[in-house]
């Protein structure tokens, strides 16, 4: 069935269009937020959301999603601090803090893949079990006094850029190469599309969802990192929120709920236009409360039209 020239253009190019817009009426209507300061706070901002919604690209392109993230992320950086703040090692701290998100990201897919848990009761069991181990390594406190050196990367600054920008940047080109270039990629679409299909002919399916999800994994402990090293703290309710924030980073970019249609730099787009939408309320003078009702029904609406879109095409 051909498609409408407004319904091409939209599918292409509605999330840049949506984002445009939004820049423009904030620029308009929120004094002060086309600053230097309040787009450098926008990058910071946007820097956790292009970590968090990478990863989730690949989950949901192979038609799942993961709950788990906002847990890893908080327990990558109580278990980085933690060590920091008994004398070892930034860099060995970052690595350790890495290593846990992508152990934990590889335990979600060997239990979706192979021991055939649901990926829901899989995630939301990770989601509880990796809060517990953050609120126990660190007596249900936040860890503080961690060494400057560890500040590379959430609070230094390259002109204006944020490091955090940068490494956000450096995730998302790797991120983006793989899915447009390698098999890792063909195959996460694959598996999203039809897995049944894809079991047949002849991949190993249970490989490549346990990479998904441990790519996943290491997302969020980079967003750990980058949120510990901002705030120089490691907390064990600093993760509260985040998989939502990553849910809707990747669905707003227009990745689709039942998998195998989106993009990473779609992706990138859903997370600017978060953190724009945020970053404006807050200049407007609009409650957290409101914001989460706001983000909400953004969510909603968004899911909506992509459920409507795909039995139309059907």
């Amino acid at each position: 069935m051909k498609q409408s020239i407004g319904k091409t253009i939209y599918r292409k190019y509605g999330t840049y269009i949506i984002l445009a817009a939004l820049v423009i009426l904030l620029s308009i209507v929120a004094e002060g937020f086309f600053s230097v300061s309040n787009l450098t706070n926008i990058l910071r901002t946007t820097s956790v959301y292009v970590l968090l919604g990478c990863g989730m690209t690949f989950v949901m392109l192979s038609g799942k999603i993961d709950l788990s993230v906002g847990s890893i992320v908080a327990l990558t950086g109580c278990v980085a601090a933690l060590y920091m703040s008994h004398g070892g090692n930034m860099m060995v701290a970052t690595l350790l803090g890495v290593l846990i998100g992508i152990v934990c990201g590889f335990i979600n897919g060997f239990c979706v893949s192979i021991l055939k848990v649901p990926f829901f009761i899989t995630t939301i069991g990770m989601m509880y079990a990796a809060s517990g181990i953050a609120l126990v390594i660190t007596h249900e406190n936040p860890i503080s006094g961690l060494p400057d050196s560890f500040k590379i990367w959430g609070s230094r600054t390259v002109g204006i850029i944020p490091s955090q920008a940068i490494i956000a940047a450096i995730f998302f080109a790797i991120c983006f190469f793989i899915l447009k270039k390698s098999r890792l990629g063909r195959y996460t679409y694959a598996i999203g599309s039809n897995e049944q299909t894809t079991k047949l002919s002849g991949v190993n399916v249970k490989k490549y969802q346990i990479i998904i999800f441990t790519i996943g994994g290491l997302a969020a402990a980079l967003a750990g990192i980058v949120i510990a090293s901002r705030l120089s703290i490691g907390s064990p309710l600093i993760g509260s929120g985040y998989e939502i924030d990553a849910i809707a980073s990747a669905a707003i970019g227009g990745v689709s709920m039942s998998g195998g249609e989106g993009s990473v730099a779609k992706t990138i787009a859903g997370a600017f236009i978060l953190s724009v939408i945020r970053t404006g309320l807050n200049i407007l003078g609009i409650s957290t409360s409101n914001q989460k009702i706001f983000i909400g029904v953004i969510l909603i609406i968004v899911v909506a039209v992509d459920v409507l879109d795909k039995s139309k095409d059907n």
